[in-house]
């Protein structure tokens, strides 16, 4: 006899066990059983199943891809079918199943509601279907209207296994009386008693929580903070990422800060907002190392509305004691969980098993620049890039978890201003600048800056772009309240990357007078990072020299090709970098190894031969082009575009290095590939470059990228950070070939006579400055970065 009970949960919420290891085979069986389907019926099924699976990957974007498309395939079918039977009810109980696993997948995502309020009346109304055939084969069967009103009642919707799911939206979307009135009647089902203990657990909870949160006030604070501690249970990263939503407490001790907000008591919300940061950092805690950078990604579209309340919070209450410490504390945890480096292989080279690693590596590789990467986005097309995402994701898992079971694992230290002051000296400041979250607050830029002895304060700075204000603006509106604040500091700490297309500080003057003048100032991707590179400098000082290596790239062949097939225009040829490399081989010849690659050697295959060789304090010098490429989402394919377009949703796939050969691959519209003389951010990203101790991008904007808040600036310069490099020089404007060998020339003599590098770049940006002093255009532009 045929009952209306969906099994959801069944198929797929029991399976935590699973998620944390990855069969390497589970893929390929799901997308055969695809491949084999005989009707559109079960091609959805099997489709849904790989959504699922996808799910237990950790693979969002995926999971939601192909769950929507299979929802799509079975809704055409029932659509254009007439119900007659126990197995064409079935169908609607699978459809049922793909709208819950869509719903639970989109709750916590931001703007997500009208959709899920949609979804939410289509699930009501295809399970009233559902019980109306249901209750019919009772009635046929024999059953009394006295015998079928407790089955209604048993079966009607939401049924006990979906009620996580429906309550959680209705929590969400703050219809805690929705809550109450559908758990009470649940726990009257006979069904309830099936659930397992722990979902019954957290639905009970949640029931005490709607009923208490209508009335919160301080007065019932304690009572919310009691129900949150009781509700607590230790989580790990891929049942978050599982989930696609942090527990519950989270929320609880969240309304808890702003009813303390609501009551003016900002002191005490200060108190829960810190609490709420302790459990993030236990929340992910020692997986941090290991985490992809998709991974990442997902996290902080999870985590992103916390930052975002506890940022303006601060803000908002920045006169009050410890409110800009929090921000800054805050701004520096964010910057480390989802703008540092995620997971990189070649850190394990030396303690594990090394040729497996850089086979699994190779292999995820050669997936992730394959040609069909990058085709037309036919349906067929779309199922076999799903396939090969999951293939990697599966090597990527494999990869990890065998490192783990011989790694320690370190959770990176994320340190307090003060800490970082202890490590500063007397003239020392820094000065960290980010923007605020723009969908909370207008646009705003601030920066917080502070010294050894002056404790941290905010300063609030233009928000309009400053290129577009009077030159003047830049300096009394920007630098005055800055200068108030370190006071007799010359050595600046400065971080920010997200504000430095548009504003240099070199640049930055008043009456044909420079603050590089009177300021050595050191650009760093984190002030977290200051006692660390201060620490590994002093290391430096006493360790003994050797004889440096420097890799010099330039002059490249463009248009070369080795079937010497004729090219248009493309990239212009630079014979300015010739002559750059030629003029630094010349002042290095005697005291560095030289290893040049210019005209048709400077190829993308000789870079990519760097990666896993020692290169323990050895220098890479690449003078090219770079390019950027702008995100179209409207493009029928995701190939590289002459234009300079692509739809690929890929940040580091937007930026990248040009070598010799590249105008056949740009001109023809090649898909991307592994030596194709155009080398994304991407590419260098899962390079080894460990232990370079300066890559020098020497072209024009090598440093922009697509700006993301929370994950900061992808880039060329994120992408070498993440392959192992540890400072960088790179530009934010177009540069001239003349200047730019200029400063560069300059750079490397004043290096080679025993200067650090900082102190070299700013001595040779300060002759530059002498020589071109109203045109900062032309040493302005670029900037080292630690």
């Amino acid at each position: 006899m045929f009952v209306g009970v969906i099994l959801l949960f069944c198929m797929v919420y029991n399976i935590y066990a699973q998620a944390k290891e990855a069969p390497s085979n589970k893929g390929t069986e799901h997308f055969r059983k695809l491949e084999l389907a005989h009707d559109s019926t079960q091609y959805a099924h099997e489709l849904f199943s790989i959504a699922q699976y996808c799910r237990r990957l950790g693979m969002y974007e995926e999971s939601k891809i192909a769950a929507e498309q299979a929802d799509k395939i079975l809704w055409q079918v029932l659509k254009n079918k007439t119900p007659k039977s126990k197995e064409d009810y079935a169908l609607y109980e699978e459809e049922l199943d793909m709208q819950i696993f869509l719903m639970d997948l989109s709750i916590g995502r931001k703007d997500c509601y009208p959709v899920l309020s949609a979804r939410n009346m289509t699930l009501d109304a295809a399970t009233t279907g559902v019980l109306a055939y249901t209750m019919y084969d009772y009635a046929r069967n024999g059953a009394s209207p006295k015998e079928l009103r407790p089955i209604y009642k048993q079966l009607e919707f939401p049924r006990p296994e979906q009620l996580n799911v429906i309550t959680r939206y209705y929590w969400e979307t703050g219809k805690t009386d929705q809550i109450v009135k559908e758990i009470n009647k649940a726990q009257r089902k006979t069904a309830w008693n099936s659930l397992p203990d722990h979902e019954r657990r957290i639905l009970s909870r949640r029931l005490e929580n709607a009923c208490l949160l209508p009335s919160l006030s301080l007065t019932t604070l304690s009572e919310c903070l009691r129900i949150a501690k009781s509700m607590y249970y230790p989580v790990s990263v891929g049942e978050v990422l599982y989930e696609q939503k942090l527990p519950e407490y989270f929320s609880m001790y969240r309304e808890a800060a702003r009813t303390c907000v609501n009551h003016k008591k900002p002191l005490y919300a200060l108190k829960i907002y810190k609490l709420i940061e302790r459990l993030i950092i236990k929340t992910i805690g020692d997986d941090l190392q290991f985490l992809l950078r998709s991974e990442q990604h997902e996290l902080w579209e999870i985590m992103k509305p916390y930052f975002e309340e506890m940022q303006t919070f601060a803000y908002e209450n920045r006169l009050l004691e410890g409110m800009v410490p929090f921000l800054h504390s805050n701004r520096l945890l964010m910057n480390e969980l989802f703008a540092g480096t995620s997971f990189q292989y070649h850190r394990y080279l030396s303690d594990t098993d090394s040729r497996y690693i850089l086979n699994t590596q190779s292999q995820i590789d050669s997936i992730t620049f394959n040609k069909d990467s990058f085709r037309n986005q036919t349906a067929q097309d779309t199922i076999k890039r799903l396939q090969n995402r999951v293939a990697r994701r599966e090597l990527e898992k494999a990869l990890i978890n065998r490192i783990k079971k011989e790694a320690s694992p370190q959770l990176p230290k994320i340190n307090q201003w003060n800490e970082i002051a202890a490590s500063l000296d007397n003239n020392e400041a820094v000065i960290e600048i980010f923007s605020l979250p723009y969908e909370l607050v207008c646009e705003t830029y601030i920066a917080i800056v502070f010294t050894k002895k002056q404790p941290p304060r905010l300063v609030t700075l233009p928000s309009l772009p400053l290129e577009h204000e009077d030159e003047k603006i830049p300096y009394s509106k920007f630098w005055l309240p800055i200068k108030e604040v370190i006071g007799d500091c010359t050595c600046l700490y400065v971080s920010g990357l997200e504000t430095l297309h548009f504003l240099t500080f070199a640049n930055i003057h008043h009456e044909n007078k420079y603050i590089i003048d009177e300021y050595d100032i050191h650009y760093l991707w984190s002030g977290n990072d200051i006692p660390q590179i201060k620490k590994e400098k002093k290391q430096m000082i006493s360790g003994t020299s050797h004889k440096k290596d420097i890799f010099l790239f330039g002059g490249a062949d463009f248009n070369y090709h080795p079937s010497h097939l004729a090219t248009g225009q493309g990239f212009q040829y630079l014979q300015g970098t010739v002559d750059e490399v030629r003029c630094i081989e010349k002042i290095l010849s005697n005291q560095w190894n030289i290893h040049k690659y210019t005209g048709k050697d400077a190829t993308e295959t000789a870079f990519r031969r760097l990666s896993g060789q020692p290169l323990e304090s050895s220098v890479i010098h690449i003078a090219t082009h770079s390019f950027r490429i702008v995100y179209h989402p409207k493009l029928r394919n995701d190939i590289l575009h002459v234009g300079g377009l692509s739809k690929h949703k890929e940040p580091l796939l937007h930026t990248g290095l040009i070598f010799t050969g590249a105008n056949h691959t740009w001109e023809n519209l090649q898909q991307l590939g592994t030596d194709d003389g155009i080398l994304t951010a991407l590419e260098i990203e899962s390079m080894n470059l460990s232990g370079v101790e300066l890559a020098v991008l020497s072209g024009c904007d090598t440093g922009n990228g697509d700006t993301r808040y929370g994950e900061n600036i992808f880039s060329l310069q994120r992408a070498f950070r993440q392959a192992g490099v540890k400072a960088q020089i790179i530009s934010f404007r177009d540069v001239s070939d003349k200047e730019t060998r200029e400063l560069m020339t300059d750079f490397y003599r004043y290096w080679q006579t025993g200067m650090s590098k900082q102190q070299a770049f700013t001595m040779a940006q300060r002759n530059m400055k002498n020589k071109y002093t109203n045109e900062p255009n032309k040493w302005a532009s670029f900037i080292l970065i630690e």
